[in-house]
């Protein structure tokens, strides 16, 4: 699996939109799931797995996110309640609307790949 370097965040929409309704805690859980679901470790299309749609307890997410358990499902109830993720049913999560959000990542995929077969010819 590819590692993205970056993940987009809109400004705007961090400072003003819906997720400002949630409290700081709820909030910093929701960009450390944004980090993760961009990381090659568990892909980088908008799913937190282990492989082939096998999720992670509550216990590994709340351990890779160095926070409580009893947060970690308290952020995933409000992220369910409010539509940003869903689960499967063996239990990967899957960020709703990735790929619309994160859509230069893709647009600029055969940009980084033409620059890397350049460095290394």
């Amino acid at each position: 699996m590819t590692s993205r370097n970056w993940i987009k965040v809109y400004c705007d929409k961090w400072l003003s939109g819906s997720i400002r309704d949630e409290q700081p805690d709820v909030r910093s859980v929701w960009i450390d799931l944004l980090i993760l679901a961009g990381n090659g470790q568990f892909g980088d299309i908008g799913e937190i797995k282990l492989s082939n749609g096998v999720g992670l307890t509550d216990k590994q997410i709340a351990e890779i996110l160095r926070i409580s358990k009893a947060l970690w499902r308290k952020a995933k109830q409000r992220f369910l309640l409010s539509q940003r993720i869903e689960i499967t049913s063996k239990g990967a999560i899957c960020i709703i609307n990735w790929s619309k959000y994160q859509s230069d990542y893709q647009r600029q995929k055969p940009y980084r790949k033409s620059k890397s077969q350049e460095t290394q010819s």
